[in-house]
């Protein structure tokens, strides 16, 4: 055809079916696609030197698009592959170029999988954070303008607040930039963005190192279980105490009585609580560590959830339920009972230490570790009867063990009860001593 030019575009005919492509006399490799739907598009076409290979590449709509600069575009591409470069990814790589951090997140949790299914709320939860308030400044930053040293400085400077917080940030952003380079791949397996993981690289490189998490070892002192269960007994009487503090009494003496993680016993489902079984117990569906477990009830625990099923309002899905207005429909955590707590028990604890607790009185009663750690759901793939021999999914089978561990707690209520009145009586008889003695 002749020479292109705004008034040739416009003339150009529609064809009946499919395209045609009109190739300008003046540039070659220079033409408009007409589509039968009337759609117009500047094209250009060339060889990428070097590689023989053919590359048709789509400039822009006509409409759109002023016909000199498509033609200075075409002219852009064409002398791009005369140097050996494939516009195609030379557009997927400006393209990736300006991705940000907050684009990549958002990407992952929406769309990454792990062997387990989609992520979990308290996952995204957690991932959200990190960016949202440890990287606040670099979200809208491109990820590939993260780089190695950026990383070393923002890691020092967040290890200083919180070594172990920091250490969740970095995790969670070397996933995120892993995701930003594999989802970004080109066809031929190179990386148009970050060729390297800038945190992998800071880590390597022994610019900085991980900051050293030491395991928690607290629990609530043996010897402090009864004043503690006393307590907890306290604060669920309805008379002088709101709903919601027996509520979370009775959350924290759950989490004592089962090993629970508080994740998984603050969102206990009335649907999986079997009260009226044979052996009555309780399922947790969803657990950290995939596993869905049928766990029995000692009588203290069969108690504890009756009274909560007496308290329950109306069609009220959770067994611990929120305060009113509350954005959940379960109670998140019982910090202002676990202040108590930790009053009692002299040092700070947090509901994670009332797990080692329940198994800590488990070796007290001398059941066999594993037993207790199957009870508390705990997966130990290093211990070959549990991981073998053991059925781990219906563990109503272990209720003498439940039975005995709820036990051992409610006679420690009773002898800190029953040590109670006789400092009482002492104290009685040592201010009114004289007063007692007989003639």
């Amino acid at each position: 055809m002749p020479k292109l030019s705004k008034s040739a575009v416009d003339a150009l005919p529609i064809p009946a079916k499919g395209q045609k492509l009109h190739w300008c006399s003046s540039l070659s490799g220079f033409g408009v696609r007409v589509t039968a739907t009337g759609a117009k598009s500047y094209v250009v076409q060339g060889r990428i030197k070097g590689t023989g290979k053919e590359r048709r590449y789509t400039i822009g709509p006509c409409h759109l698009l002023d016909y000199a600069e498509a033609r200075k575009r075409a002219l852009d591409r064409l002398s791009e592959m005369h140097d050996g470069k494939d516009p195609q990814a030379e557009k997927r790589k400006r393209r990736v170029q300006s991705i940000t951090l907050r684009d990549v997140m958002e990407d992952y949790i929406e769309n990454k999988r792990t062997k387990n299914g989609r992520l979990r709320p308290s996952s995204k939860a957690d991932i959200k954070k990190c960016v949202a308030k440890y990287l606040a400044d670099w979200a809208e930053k491109p990820v590939a303008d993260i780089t190695r040293d950026a990383c070393i400085k923002r890691f020092r400077k967040l290890s200083e607040a919180g070594p172990v917080q920091a250490n969740q940030v970095f995790r969670n952003l070397r996933a995120l930039l892993n995701w930003a380079r594999e989802t970004n791949m080109a066809p031929d397996g190179s990386y148009p963005i970050l060729p390297i993981n800038p945190v992998t690289q800071a880590f390597n490189s022994k610019g900085i190192t991980w900051s050293k998490e030491e395991a928690r070892e607290e629990i609530v002192p043996l010897d402090k279980m009864g004043e503690v269960w006393q307590l907890l007994t306290t604060r669920t009487d309805t008379e002088r105490f709101t709903p919601s503090d027996a509520c979370a009494a009775h959350l924290v003496m759950f989490l004592i009585l089962t090993g629970a993680r508080i994740g998984e016993g603050s969102k206990l489902r009335w649907e999986h609580v079997n009260l009226d079984d044979e052996v009555p117990s309780f399922t947790f569906a969803e657990t950290k560590n995939h596993n869905v477990v049928t766990v029995p009830m000692s009588q203290q625990l069969h108690s504890l959830l009756s009274v909560r099923y007496a308290a329950r309002r109306g069609n009220q899905e959770y067994v611990f339920p929120s305060r009113a207005g509350a954005k959940v429909g379960h109670m998140q955590d019982a910090r202002g009972t676990m202040r108590m707590v930790s009053e009692v028990a002299g040092l700070h604890l947090h509901h994670h230490d009332l797990r080692r607790t329940f198994i800590a009185i488990g070796d007290e009663c001398n059941i066999q570790r594993w037993r207790v750690k199957l009870l508390a759901n705990h997966k130990d793939d290093h211990d070959v009867t549990m991981k073998h021999y053991t059925r781990k999914k219906d563990l109503r089978y272990m209720l003498p063990e439940a039975q005995t561990i709820a036990d051992w707690i409610t006679k420690q209520s009773l002898a800190h009860e029953m040590q109670g009145e006789i400092d009482k009586w002492d104290s009685v008889i040592n201010e009114f001593g004289d007063d007692l003695k007989l003639d």
